[in-house]
């Protein structure tokens, strides 16, 4: 015991770390479940799109809107050599309070995402949702808006996968049900993502300043 620490302090802490060892557990078996093929046949198709100056559109509720987020920031600066040129598209819809509040208060919160999918995609555009359930209504609206308009669709998904699942092209589905868990698996995917993307980009770059066309 630590000269302050305060003797309940470390019994309660003893306890804790029991409970929190057993949470790592869940989450490694969430971590565990991740469907590596899956995550690199959309990586590839997020490579697919930088090379073919498509957009991708990123977006969720709560802390899969935080996700949603980290992605769409790492892929747009850490992703690609700053001296790159070319960049890839990628917007995170979730990340304007203005535009959410202004949906939600004049339409409806089910219409947040899917009047900015109505806005910004185009066909054969990426866009991906991450979300627990899978069965988040604002969510399943948009990817439903996101197929009419010819987009390359993938989604995020726990528990049992939800609508989100079938909807999409791209599941990316961890069989974990429990939300913390499979919201740490997400994370890994996102990572995971990143990495991928960033090899892939560099290794293109790498052929064009060999001599190669790049293509």
């Amino acid at each position: 015991m630590s000269q302050d620490a305060h003797p309940q302090t470390d019994s309660l802490a003893g306890d804790l770390a029991r409970s929190l060892d057993e949470y790592r557990q869940r989450s490694q078996a969430a971590i565990e479940a991740i469907e590596i093929a899956a995550v690199a046949r959309w990586t590839a198709e997020v490579f697919q799109a930088w090379k073919d100056d498509r957009q991708l559109l990123v977006f969720g509720n709560g802390g899969s809107a935080a996700t949603a987020s980290h992605l769409a920031e790492d892929l747009a600066t850490y992703a690609i050599p700053f001296e790159e040129p070319r960049r890839l598209k990628v917007l995170s819809l979730n990340d304007s309070p203005s535009t959410l509040t202004a949906l939600g208060n004049d339409i409806g919160f089910e219409a947040v995402f899917t009047e900015q999918v109505q806005q910004w995609a185009r066909p054969g555009d990426l866009v991906l949702t991450m979300s627990g359930s899978g069965n988040s209504p604002n969510l399943v609206a948009a990817m439903e808006r996101a197929r009419q308009l010819g987009c390359v669709t993938s989604a995020m998904t726990g528990f049992s996968g939800g609508a989100l699942k079938d909807l999409v092209q791209h599941p990316l589905h961890v069989e974990i049900h429990e939300m913390q868990p499979a919201q740490d698996a997400h994370m890994i995917m996102t990572h995971m993502i990143i990495d991928g993307f960033r090899t892939l980009v560099r290794e293109d770059l790498a052929k064009g300043s060999d001599g190669g066309t790049g293509e």
